[in-house]
């Protein structure tokens, strides 16, 4: 198989163990300072305050621009933008930092600070014409219930509303920070839980790249995409040492037992020719791998996606225990830390990790009101690929990735141990080896 097709198979994969979040997420909120209503606003101004907002990542490279002083202040948090994709437009070598913010690119360039999508929100519902300049941002927008005057863009708009803005979308508001810390105090009492989840996957292609392909891997390649992938997983996790996963890609079903630090499979429906021999010989259909788990369950359960990212992502309660948050996520470590210590997939990630320009994450929650557990969510990771990588000479095959998780979460402490089946207890024993996968959702 062709490299770039390799790379789109693995970030597909690593997606698939990106499981349910849990609500351990203490953002930063930021102070507002009170302004004049009347008083305008530069662009460099409000660089600086998005500066203040949101954590950038540094810029590798430093760029000169004919109105911004090399050295300054001003062309650090400048760098940083450019690097962030926040000033892709600048192609004269000017920023105009001494032009008064218009709402049109106060909303861009926090929406680029964000990481949010170029591209509609898939399964979304418009907001404005398709032809409006800001469509696509607002149809992201709106999937996160953001209150925004899309109207007379072009308008001046003073520091007081650039202010409000900044507040609203790069800080986590008080009342979702008291939500977040009663729903995290909530959680570490659970002793086991249940998750039911339908993921699905969607693309942007990158056309270059699929035209250079031969004639049947296109054809491939295009029924792949039609077909659509998608997955649905339940799970039952029960402290301090077990868990069962049932996962369903369509062609293939998996069923998985960890019970201590053993791991037991087994495959249900496959592809012809896609079952492993190690599995065919096992007159049971179980595989057992001693000691191949190595992680805390604590650890696993709390991390499945840590958004405790300070000046990253950011929450908002919209009442009756539902909060909404946004994001950029810089890297997988960041989004997934836990999944560092997984031998077999360490290099799936530092390999995909290279192949990524940024990662967008948004979604909305509802907690029960008296109890502040997670009832249910509704998340989209959107990774953004880089077309020509440094490790691959073929072109990606696409450009950008989404993710969509839906997860509804049930019977909190109704499990007191998982036992496994009496068919799983004379699995046959495999060695463990860095090959062996595992495939949690």
């Amino acid at each position: 198989m062709k490299k770039g097709k390799v790379v789109t198979a693995g970030m597909i994969s690593l997606a698939m163990l990106i499981g349910t979040p849990t609500l351990n997420v203490l953002a930063a909120e930021s102070a507002a300072v009170a302004q004049p209503q009347g008083e305008t606003l530069t662009r460099g101004e409000f660089f600086k305050m998005l500066d203040q907002a949101i954590d950038l990542p540094k810029a590798k490279g430093k760029n000169t621009y004919k109105d911004v002083p090399q050295g300054s202040e001003l062309s650090e948090i400048v760098n940083k933008l450019q690097a962030a994709g926040a000033l892709q437009g600048s192609n004269d070598d000017m920023v105009r930092p001494d032009s008064e913010l218009k709402a049109s690119e106060a909303i861009a360039l926090i929406s680029s600070v964000l990481g949010v999508p170029s591209a509609f929100v898939p399964s979304g519902s418009p907001l404005l014409d398709s032809k409006h300049g800001a469509s696509n941002i607002a149809s992201w927008m709106k999937s996160v219930k953001v209150d925004y005057n899309w109207n007379d863009l072009d308008r001046t708009i003073t520091k007081q509303e650039a202010q409000a803005l900044v507040k609203q979308l790069l800080s986590t508001s008080s009342d979702a920070r008291k939500l977040l810390e009663e729903s995290w105090k909530a959680q570490q009492q659970i002793k086991s839980f249940r998750v039911q989840s339908d993921i699905s996957f969607d693309g942007v292609e990158n056309q270059d790249a699929l035209n250079k392909l031969p004639a049947n891997e296109r054809k491939e390649f295009e029924e792949m995409r039609k077909k659509g992938s998608s997955i649905k997983a339940e799970a039952v996790y029960a402290m301090p040492d077990s868990m069962y996963t049932k996962t369903d890609m369509g062609n293939i079903e998996i069923e998985q037992y960890v019970i201590g630090k053993d791991i037991y499979t087994k495959y249900g429906k496959v592809p012809e020719g896609f079952m492993d021999n190690r599995f065919a010989d096992s007159p049971s259909g179980w595989v057992k791998v001693k000691d191949a788990f190595s992680l805390d369950m604590k650890a696993i359960i709390e991390q499945r996606i840590p958004l405790q990212q300070e000046r990253k992502v950011f929450y908002r309660s919209t009442g009756e225990g539902q909060l909404v948050f946004q994001g950029r996520i810089d890297t997988l470590s960041e989004l997934a830390p836990v999944m560092r210590d997984m031998q077999a997939i360490r290099g799936v990630i530092e390999g995909a990790e290279k192949n990524i320009g940024s990662i967008y994450i948004q979604g909305i929650m509802n907690l029960e009101p008296k109890t502040k557990l997670p009832i249910d969510s509704s998340i989209q990771i959107v990774i953004s690929l880089n077309e020509n990588a440094a490790d691959t000479k073929e072109k990606m095959l696409l450009k950008q990735m989404t993710i969509t998780q839906n997860t509804k979460y049930s019977d909190y402490n109704a499990t007191k141990k998982i036992d496994l089946p009496e068919a799983a207890k004379n699995a046959k024993e495999l060695p463990a080896t860095g090959g062996n996968t595992v495939s949690f959702h």
